[in-house]
């Protein structure tokens, strides 16, 4: 097919905007798209398409304006216009489309094939009939308006209609009015929003969700206010009297719109007000229906936030794995020129070690945010954890501060990584100690909680048991902007030099990481209090014990098979395994690996990367290797938690993990404990 003509599509949801790009794209067309009436016209006058393809419900500029406009512009009103909605599907809202202009309106969902077979139908039938004659709308801004908001206001009209016609025929229809009243309360009384009539922010109706909205304890107090501004912030009433004026005299004013709302208590809430205009007792009156969306506005706000988060993580992420190759050549190389006998030679590595020692903890932190840590999860005694770090966290903090653990008996075990978690507790420290500069008190408490779905609804958990740890302060707190922005990698309050900006930001990642959840609860002057939710560890877990470190380095003669794509962390790592005695040999990826084990084979340990071209991985290398030697040992040596690594539960038996960069000393550790 040729001349495939360019299609607008026009959707505010990317879900919908992603479907159609990839279907029309599968069958040639050009796509372009667009997320609101207004910013299709502004693409299409600059460069008109072949076709518009246009959801109703959008947001700045609806499918029904667009389509007005459309219609009178004379560059775009030849171009064919398809709606393709889900939210107006009625027959009059198919009218409504038809009688403004569409060539076909066509409800979602639809078959892929009976959705182009749509398409092509349109196209085909502008094509032939040439230059067409093109429906222009008579109807006015006011009629489009009140036509979009017909289907969430007609049961209320048509019931407010029927009151007005029984009061003006009050002598000869008693009895009908007495019924329309009777419908009218009920549907009032029953609404799930609130309802208010009024004249002039004179109050005229309300119902009881009204009252309950607004923390009142009936409707007759709204009703029986002298002046309804008392329920808006200052501020808002100029800007609701001037639509409301308008409204009245016919103009054209949004009949929906957002405002802020004021509480008989004071407290500032977020509302939807959808308004117009009634005839009450012979005169015109506005009539509201609001709806309170505080609660929804805050999840909107923490997901737009947890978006943000996860995009800055991915890009850290990425950034902290390579330096941790870059790392693991430093620090080796670093180490075996500290063995030279040249004095000035050992003290400039031992500088050049450190200094990357510092790099590896600024990556792990960014890895631990970005949750592409490689973890090593036990079950862990907290409480045992927390006593054993008192002597550390109180020579970290210093002597000014008072420190009150609260560790009741009889607490859970948790499945995390105990060495990530001490580093977590440890920057929870540090920072409450920076928040109480003239002293204060630091307290640490634990606590088992088990949470059921409402429970857990806004923390993005799974119902279940939890181990609770709750580290407060009586610092000088944070405020809304701070507390906002707490999670985010470099983002710190401190003076230059005083802090990375990453302490919080590396908590937030290791929890989530460990299927957990942190939040913090602070105030100006009112200190703070960072809770963490860790899931309880499953029975039979073996408790996590401490390693036993001696000065020495073990040494071995074993045969080591070592993959690693990277030419100069495999050349380093060889120079480090020959100089602790062991005999090695060495591949570039997967395929030459297992060349290897069925030409020369006697191999004892495979040392793998995880992450390698050529079509295997580490882990997919290591099933493999192990079918051609059943004993094979196997470590695998991962920058982060790569989904090949299982960093979530136990290793298989005779699997370790190495995370990168790394010591020589935990080189020659992890080999004799994977040989051991």
């Amino acid at each position: 097919m040729t001349g495939m003509p360019r299609v607008l599509i026009v959707d505010d949801s990317e879900d919908n905007l992603y479907y159609l790009r990839t279907l029309l794209g599968a069958y040639g067309y050009e796509v372009e798209s667009a997320v609101h009436g207004a910013e299709a016209l502004e693409k299409a006058r600059h460069s008109p398409p072949g076709l518009v393809i246009s959801d109703l419900l959008m947001p700045v500029m609806d499918g029904y304006t667009l389509l007005r406009h459309w219609r009178q512009d004379d560059n775009l009103k030849d171009v064919p216009f398809v709606v393709y909605t889900a939210t107006y599907t009625s027959p009059e809202d198919e009218t409504l489309a038809v009688n403004l202009g569409a060539d076909a309106f066509i409800v979602k969902p639809k078959e892929p094939d009976e959705f182009m077979a749509a398409i092509g139908h349109v196209l085909s039938r502008v094509t032939g009939a040439g230059a067409r004659s093109v429906h222009m709308p008579e109807a006015s801004d006011q009629d489009i308006v009140k036509q979009y908001s017909a289907a969430l206001v007609r049961k209320l009209e048509d019931k407010t209609i029927q009151l007005e016609t029984a009061n003006r025929a009050l002598q000869q229809e008693i009895a009908d009015r007495k019924l329309a009243d009777m419908r009218l309360e009920t549907l009032i009384e029953q609404a799930n929003i609130g309802i208010l009539v009024h004249r002039n922010f004179k109050p005229i109706l309300a119902n009881g969700e009204m009252a309950r909205i607004f923390g009142y304890a009936s409707k007759d107090e709204i009703q029986n206010m002298p002046d309804c501004k008392l329920l808006v912030a200052d501020g808002e009433w100029q800007r609701i009297e001037a639509c409301n004026r308008e409204r009245l005299e016919g103009g054209d004013v949004p009949a929906f719109y957002d405002l802020k709302g004021k509480r008989k208590d004071g407290t500032l809430i977020d509302l939807e007000n959808r308004a117009f205009a009634i005839q009450w007792d012979d005169h015109l009156a506005v009539c509201s229906m609001l709806t309170d969306v505080t609660q929804q506005r805050k999840v909107e706000a923490q997901l737009r936030q947890s978006l943000r988060l996860e995009a800055v993580g991915q890009m850290t992420g990425g950034i902290a794995h390579d330096f941790n190759n870059l790392l693991t050549i430093i620090i080796g190389n670093a180490e075996l020129i500290e063995e030279s006998s040249d004095p000035s030679l050992r003290a400039l590595a031992e500088v050049a070690r450190k200094a990357a020692e510092r790099g590896a903890e600024l990556t792990g932190r960014l890895l631990a945010f970005s949750r592409q840590q490689p973890l090593d999860p036990k079950a862990t005694d907290i409480n045992l954890l927390i006593t054993k770090m008192d002597g550390l966290i109180r020579r970290a903090i210093g002597g000014q501060l008072e420190i009150r653990t609260v560790l009741p008996a009889n607490l859970w075990h948790v499945f995390v990584d105990p060495a990530q978690l001490e580093n977590a507790l440890l920057n929870l420290a540090i920072n409450a100690r920076d928040a109480m500069p003239d002293g204060g008190r630091l307290t640490i408490e634990t606590s088992n909680i088990r949470m059921d779905e409402a429970a857990v609804a806004d923390r993005g958990l799974a119902p279940g048991d939890y181990l609770l740890v709750t580290v407060s302060d009586t610092g000088t707190g944070m405020d809304k902007d701070t507390l906002a922005r707490a999670f985010e990698p470099f983002f710190t309050t401190k003076e230059v030099g005083k802090g990375s900006g990453l302490g919080l930001s590396m908590v937030y990642g290791f929890v989530a990481q460990s299927r957990g959840h942190v939040r913090i609860h602070s105030a100006p002057g009112q200190g703070t209090s960072v809770r963490i939710y860790l899931p309880r560890a499953a029975e039979g877990i073996a408790l996590a014990t401490r390693e036993i470190r001696d000065g020495s380095l073990p040494r071995g003669s074993e045969k080591i098979l070592l993959v690693d794509d990277d030419a100069m962390v495999r050349e380093m790592v060889v120079m480090q395994l020959q100089n602790l005695g062991y005999r090695v040999a060495s591949a570039v990826n997967g395929s030459q690996a297992l060349d290897l084990l069925e030409r020369e084979g006697g191999f004892d340990l495979l040392f793998t990367d995880v992450v390698m071209p050529g079509g295997l991985n580490g882990r997919q290398l290591a099933d493999e290797a192990r079918k051609l030697s059943p004993g094979l040992r196997v470590i695998l040596s991962s920058g982060y938690a790569d989904p090949a690594v299982p960093h979530q539960g136990p290793l298989d038996q005779g699997v370790h993990l190495l995370n990168k960069p790394y010591r020589r000393s935990d080189l020659a550790k992890k080999v004799r404990e994977a040989l051991a």
